[in-house]
């Protein structure tokens, strides 16, 4: 008999297994040109695999946290938000997240930083975060209320004096209510805010990423 206290039954893995099988679908199309669809009909284990292998290659060895878990995210000095890749969870009504980081455009190196003072929301309220003129995405940080189920985070901005960022931008949504979230920035661009709204119905977020063109 299963016992009825276990939080995450052997469907909800499985459906979690089967949405990181897309996210690294994706991230594999965006970061390395491949055609997974075209390898799939010939390699149909490979995605799955490699979604496996994240997922269970240790807790939190492929994500930032694990659910209803507190987390702080930064890049290494100089390097900026390159990617964000989020799964939701219906059980635990809580989003796990990966981010990478990687160079910032035309030489540009941002070390001069600073987090926000405080969290940028309140529970169930919308995220309108963009960081100071010039400044760029390194860092995220973000706790979970089980009573509210959602969650409040902070950002890490930081600045190269030489170099500004202009022609700013938003995404469209990048997901739907409890699916999988992927962004990759795009090249010669840098991440500079956030945005997201929550839903009490189901219990998660929508999120937009806020870009520019960044340059001397």
């Amino acid at each position: 008999m299963l016992n009825s206290n276990v939080k995450y039954t052997t469907a909800t893995l499985c459906q979690q297994q089967l949405q990181l099988c897309i996210a690294v679908q994706s991230f594999l199309i965006s970061h390395c040109a491949v055609n997974l669809k075209t390898m799939s009909s010939v390699f149909p284990t490979l995605v799955l695999a490699l979604a496996v292998a994240l997922s269970t290659s240790g807790a939190g060895a492929a994500y930032v946290n694990n659910w209803d878990e507190p987390f702080q995210y930064q890049c290494p000095e100089g390097q900026v938000l390159r990617s964000v890749l989020s799964v939701h969870s219906n059980s635990a009504e809580d989003r796990r997240w990966m981010f990478t980081c990687g160079n910032a455009p035309s030489g540009a190196s941002p070390s001069t930083c600073r987090w926000t003072d405080d969290y940028v929301n309140t529970w169930d309220e919308p995220i309108s975060f963009m960081c100071p003129p010039n400044y760029v995405l390194a860092g995220v940080e973000s706790y979970h209320s089980d009573a509210a189920e959602d969650r409040r985070m902070k950002f890490k901005c930081c600045k190269d004096p030489e170099y500004k960022t202009f022609s700013c931008g938003m995404s469209p949504y990048l997901n739907s209510w409890d699916s999988i979230l992927t962004y990759s920035v795009p090249n010669g661009k840098v991440l500079v805010g956030w945005f997201s709204v929550h839903s009490n119905q189901a219990e998660d977020r929508r999120h937009k990423m806020i870009y520019c063109y960044y340059r001397q």
